[in-house]
């Protein structure tokens, strides 16, 4: 191990139970909109670096769930080269739909989004182009966007009536060798300061964060889960 990995592995913020239970609280209250059953005129796939959501996007086509995927995204922070990972070769769209398997008539690719709000505005432009009418829609994505999801297809894509539906697991199932615990910790806290932040901006509708979600919050910035906050907002709520 060299300098630089001791000097990193020094800083970096542990898990403990403590840790644990204000995380899970977080889990909790981004996954609280997940709907049981869901049906709609497309699926809608948000791009990310975790595959796992084009197998379930496919899962959610073999059911029935909609007769059309849209894999969105471009690439985004992680995906683009951030933090020290390596850049995609391929816009995300393009690797989830080989991912899921899914048959050429069934996916509609969108390759331009960067973020979340660009996923359901740049997909609603897409499918107004090609003349596919969206009532009503199923989005899926890392199961802690649920809330963020949704928030942001209210300002996004409004017209439409909106679910969310994402692979199972819960909070103790989502990490493994390639979703580590400790960056899963440091994406809830800033999802959760995104909720906050985004509203303002005019990015995402307000969501009502509750005292004991906010406290959960505090304690892991405290403990120092602070990797994916924004520069440019304050890091606690």
């Amino acid at each position: 191990m060299d300098s630089v990995e001791q000097d990193r592995n020094a800083h970096a913020p542990t898990l403990g139970a403590r840790e644990h239970a204000w995380a899970k609280t977080l889990w909790d209250f981004h996954t609280a909109p997940a709907a049981d059953d869901v049906k709609g005129d497309i699926i809608l796939a948000l791009g990310s670096h975790d595959v796992r959501v084009a197998h379930h996007a496919a899962r959610l086509w073999h059911r029935g769930a909609a007769p059309l995927v849209v894999f969105s995204g471009d690439r985004g922070r992680r995906t683009g080269g951030g933090d020290g990972h390596a850049r995609w070769a391929r816009p995300e769209a393009e690797v989830f739909a080989e991912a899921s398997g899914l048959p050429p008539e069934a996916v509609l690719l969108e390759d331009r989004a960067t973020n979340t709000g660009e996923n359901f505005g740049c997909a609603r432009l897409l499918c107004r182009e090609r003349g596919i009418r969206v009532r009503t829609a199923v989005a899926t994505a890392k199961p802690y966007m649920a809330r963020r999801a949704l928030a942001a297809a209210a300002v996004h894509w409004p017209e439409a009536e909106w679910e969310f539906h994402a692979f199972g697991g819960g909070y103790e199932g989502y990490t493994d060798d390639a979703h580590l615990p400790e960056e899963l910790v440091a994406f809830l806290v800033g999802d959760l300061q995104r909720l906050a932040v985004y509203p303002g901006r005019g990015w995402s509708t307000p969501v009502d964060i509750p005292p004991e979600v906010r406290a959960a919050h505090r304690g892991l910035v405290e403990a120092g889960f602070t990797s994916h906050l924004l520069s440019d907002a304050p890091a606690l709520l």
